[in-house]
This record gives structure tokens, sequence and C-alpha cells, in this order.
């Protein structure tokens, strides 16, 4: 079987992309495994656990939120009823998570239905995080995050609700 110039071209070009994906060691997921503690994150800020939020980060965790430079301790401080309770439910549509080695980042759509005083509130953020391993186990380095309006983002995707 004769194979043409052109198509000999392209496989061999789609060979040498795989091979180089291969050797680098670059993995990419639909619902990658370093998404998770992102997604512990926000569950444990839902149930106000400063405890938890803290043991899905690195000690020198960072959130870009909306232009301010947080902490975590200022997001656990955040997060906090202060005198009024809400019930917060974390929706998430996973854009796309790339891995090398033992550091992932991912991008994401985070959409929050906050219940306070009788009133629904919905908060849409596009956001990127940066994840690594540290003792077989994934947690969040960089959060950053950027507030939008909440019709601000494309209609046709699927929100999935996440819940511990």
């Amino acid at each position: 079987m004769k194979i043409s110039g052109w198509v000999r071209g392209t496989l061999h070009a789609g060979f040498w992309l795989c091979g180089v994906f291969f050797l680098c060691g670059m993995v990419e997921a639909a619902d990658h495994p370093a998404f998770q503690p992102v997604k512990e994150l926000f569950a444990a800020m839902s149930k106000h656990d400063g405890m938890a939020m803290q043991e899905t980060s690195t000690q020198d965790f960072q959130l870009l939120e909306h232009g301010e430079d947080w902490t975590m301790l200022q997001l656990v401080d955040a997060v906090q009823p202060k005198g009024k309770p809400y019930v917060r439910k974390n929706f998430f549509n996973q854009i796309r998570a790339l891995q090398k080695g033992d550091v992932a980042w991912v991008s994401y759509w985070n959409k929050a239905e906050i219940t306070r005083d009788g009133g629904l509130r919905t908060v849409v953020w596009l956001e990127s995080a940066v994840v690594v391993k540290e003792d077989d186990r994934w947690k969040v380095q960089l959060l950053h995050s950027t507030r939008l309006e909440p019709d601000n983002h494309p209609k046709n995707m699927e929100w999935v609700q996440f819940e511990e």
C-alpha cells in the first residue's frame, strides 16, 4: 500500500507530538484528580470549617480574589457567618486541567447559590488553580478568581453541584 507524502507527513507529525507529550509527562483530563481539593475547599467554605479549608491547601496558599491578594486566614475569615447564618451550594464546570509531574493547573467555572435571610444570591466566577502534590495528596497552592455578573458565562454549560 502506497501512502502519499501528505499523509506520511501528517502521521509523522502526529506521532512526533504524541511522543513529545508522553516524554514531557503532561496529562490532561476532563475531571482531573487535582480538581478534587479545589472542590473540597469550597465544600469546607460552605460548612464554615476553617480547619478543613486549610487542610486542602499548602502552607503558602495564595488567593487572587477580584483584584485583591488574600491568605488562607483572610479567606477563612471572609466565609464566617458573623452572626448572619447562610447556606451555600457550590456548582462547578471544569474547563481544562493539565498535569506535569507533581504540579497541575485547573481552569473552571464556579457558581455559588447563597441563601441568607430567606433571599437567594447567585455568584459566578471564572477561576484557575495551581495544585501541587504533597505527601501523595493534591493541595491547592494558588487560586485566581474573577467574579462575573451572574449571567455572564456560557449558557450551554452544565453546572455540576458538588456535595461531599
